[in-house]
């Protein structure tokens, strides 16, 4: 008999449409390094209509009701913090919990970053992570699979290890130019260390985060087409792990306000659409609002309705008010008339 297998290979960490909004999440020289305080939610949900229908071919005993299914697309919601500390360095916090199927996945990131200011308000960083990742396995839920094998977890089993992160940051406001504005590049390396979870007693079950590398960068181009208020926001992601996955973006805002376009993600994974609105005024100004649909163009469209993500970003300064000089005249001496 002759056994011919061939390797798998996926991306681990979750990817989401918006990640020019989520850059800190990717790399942690952003903490601080746009002078305001941010604040930015996302939540994501792939392959809607994903279904388990194991019940349907590995009947269950103690749950008989095969038409109780329930979809196990990738789920993920993602939570950051941005904050300056002084004009050399910043602090972030981040929160990701990411559910691909039965496995979990829950990141607590703290990143710091060292900012040098450059010439023309250009600033260059470097950022560090640290990342608690627990992950588990809902070993229950595999259980009918394989009723009889003692390396299959018979509960939801998880484990916690510490992993570490860097990365650059580039951005140049380009105040003097006239077609273009805020040029950003990055690149981050995470999961530098990469430990080996194991699940059960008899540790037959593990699973190893791999390097991830990131490289993204942007444009704002002014006049776009010849209309004054038009801005374009060309994007793009280049991850890789043990494959190597492209993300195109481009985007149009009118105004400073609306704003639409479309975005490609390679290895034929998918065509999204996107639209937003930030043309909020008064104690709202700096909130954005994005909302994208991604259309699969993989065999899994057959099974799914598609992905669709929303996102949410505040920006906001905090001044504090100088304190109001109090001038206290002290006569040097006091006159008294003399007896």
């Amino acid at each position: 008999m002759l056994a011919i297998s061939n390797p798998l290979k996926a991306q681990q960490d979750p990817y989401t449409t918006h990640y020019a909004f989520n850059r800190m999440l990717y790399n942690p020289a952003l903490a601080g390094s746009g002078n305001k305080f941010c604040v930015s939610a996302l939540s994501h949900y792939q392959y809607l209509g994903y279904e388990d229908r194991t019940l349907e071919f590995y009947p269950d005993a103690q749950n008989p009701n095969p038409s109780a299914t329930k979809s196990v697309g990738p789920k993920t919601q993602m939570f950051s913090f941005s904050a300056p500390v002084t004009q050399y360095g910043g602090l972030g916090i981040g929160f990701i919990n990411d559910k691909l199927g039965y496995e979990s996945s829950t990141h607590m990131k703290i990143d710091a970053a060292g900012i040098i200011p450059l010439r023309s308000g250009a600033k260059f960083s470097v950022g560090f992570e640290m990342n608690m990742l627990q992950k588990g396995l809902n070993g229950a839920k595999l259980k009918p699979l394989a009723p009889n094998d003692p390396s299959i977890p018979s509960s939801n089993v998880t484990a916690t290890h510490s992993i570490f992160g860097a990365g650059a940051y580039y951005m140049d406001p380009m105040a003097n130019a006239i077609s273009t504005r805020n040029l950003w590049v990055g690149a981050s390396v995470l999961n530098l260390n990469s430990p080996t979870y194991t699940f059960g007693s008899t540790a037959m079950v593990y699973h190893t985060p791999v390097k991830h590398i990131y490289v993204m960068g942007g444009i704002d181009i002014l006049n776009f087409m010849g209309k004054p208020d038009l801005i374009f926001h060309p994007s793009v992601m280049i991850k890789h792990n043990t494959v190597t996955q492209l993300d195109l973006t481009a985007l149009v805002e009118y105004q400073q306000k609306l704003w639409g376009g479309v975005a490609y993600r390679t290895t034929a994974d998918a065509l999204s659409i996107m639209m937003g609105y930030s043309g909020f005024r008064g104690q709202l100004n700096g909130l954005r609002i994005g909302y994208s649909y991604d259309l699969t163009m993989t065999r899994i469209l057959t099974v799914s309705s598609g992905t669709h993500e929303l996102q949410l970003n505040y920006c906001f300064e905090i001044k504090i008010p100088t304190p109001p000089k109090i001038n206290i005249v002290t006569p040097p001496f006091m006159h008294r008339d003399s007896d």
